[in-house]
């Protein structure tokens, strides 16, 4: 394993790697972590070459950025495959910015690792108390004639993730919502990158979704946690990837009703994992078994069919391991095409097992969000929650 030092750069065995970023994180302070996958010209050829919490990977997944959920460690990886960049690709950029007021020096050391076919190749320190800028440009993987490398770069940038995003050619738009249509037929303009994200908590907890002309497109949500039980902390954060701590089981669900009356559940339970084509138009894509550091659970919404549904209301339950909400860490996220993505963190939790979490209605084609985050027994006391009156018998998967 080699330690580089600013500027230092070693060649890529392979086309696959993984690059980490590690740190520690007080309570109030958020990290932004974004690549930009850049032409000759230092630049992004369109915003679908910015990888962050908004867009999480690039279309052809050359690059894939998945997060924990925690922030002490706070733990970031790139996923990373060269043989997929296109042939007028000539680097990646790895950055970090301080979400919010401060600097990277209100932070710890940020450890930076290259791992190759499993092996830690590289790694890397910022020592953050000597950096007086909002971001920094950690790393990059970059083309030196016909072979890729990994230099650790370590450079302060003045300004936070909309003037990085701009330094790298990324058009921002200023407003989350879409422009008025202008009276005078125009050529359409380029879609910009939002970078706004919308947190639904007990105080603003409602959030209404206008109908688009062209559908909905695929709604995509998200369930994501981390374990911190002792057991589980004390055989380390590898074996927590190899899954070889028992820890708790957290299962993403929905009850869903159509405009036509039917209703019923997707969930692993019991294999009812739906379908985005067909009827409901809903689908289940993953039962995450660790949720350390993974992608979680995504269920989807064909939107250009939202017009057949009434409502879904999105729920979590611990399928295995002591009902203790406030340890998961579990957050569900909400994107929507064209929209920022809807964050809503389970962090009031009680000793019970599932969680309704947020209701999407249609209303009138539009969709209205509202956050519940209504901690109930299990799944009758759910349906008697929200006045599904479904006939529930015990499952398993």
């Amino acid at each position: 394993m080699q330690e580089l030092i600013t500027g230092a750069n070693l060649a890529l065995s392979q086309s696959q790697c993984l690059v980490k970023i590690k740190t520690k994180l007080a309570a109030h302070i958020g990290l932004d972590v974004t690549a930009y996958v850049l032409n000759a010209q230092a630049k992004v050829r369109g915003d679908a070459d910015m990888i962050f919490y908004g867009q999480k990977q690039t279309p052809n997944r050359s690059v894939e950025l998945v997060e924990a959920t925690t922030k002490a460690p706070y733990i970031a990886q790139f996923n990373l495959n060269t043989q997929l960049f296109d042939a007028d690709i000539s680097k990646l950029a790895m950055c970090a910015t301080i979400d919010g007021q401060g600097t990277i020096n209100a932070i710890q050391d940020i450890q930076i690792e290259l791992w190759e076919n499993g092996q830690l190749t590289a790694s890397a320190t910022v020592k953050s108390a000597e950096k007086t800028e909002k971001a920094l440009i950690l790393a990059e993987v970059y083309r030196h004639k016909d072979q890729w490398k990994f230099r650790f770069v370590n450079q302060g940038f003045n300004g936070g993730l909309q003037p990085l995003a701009e330094h790298f050619g990324v058009e921002i738009s200023d407003q989350a919502t879409t422009p008025e249509p202008q009276p005078v037929p125009a050529p359409a303009p380029q879609p910009k990158i939002n970078l706004s994200k919308i947190t639904l908590d007990k105080r603003n907890n409602q959030i209404n979704l206008q109908k688009q002309a062209h559908g909905f497109g695929e709604i995509k949500i998200n369930l994501n946690w981390n374990q911190r039980t002792q057991q589980a902390q004390a055989g380390g954060f590898f074996k927590k990837l190899l899954n070889q701590n028992q820890g708790i089981d957290l299962d993403l669900g929905c009850l869903f009703e159509m405009q036509d009356g039917s209703k019923s559940v997707i969930q692993a339970l019991g294999d009812r994992f739906g379908d985005f084509n067909g009827f409901p138009f809903i689908q289940l894509s993953a039962d995450d078994r660790t949720g350390a550091l993974t992608e979680g659970e995504w269920l989807r919404i064909n939107g250009q069919h939202w017009s057949q549904i009434r409502r879904v209301v999105l729920f979590a339950f611990i399928y295995e391991g002591v009902p203790n909400w406030a340890e998961t860490d579990a957050v569900v996220t909400i994107y929507v095409p064209d929209q920022p993505p809807i964050e809503i963190r389970l962090t009031e939790g009680q000793p019970l097992g599932m969680c309704g979490i947020v209701e999407l209605v249609n209303q009138g084609g539009s969709i209205q969000v509202q956050r519940h985050v209504r901690y109930v027994p299990g799944h009758r006391e759910l349906d008697q929650a929200f006045g599904f009156g479904l006939r529930w018998v015990a499952g398993s998967k």
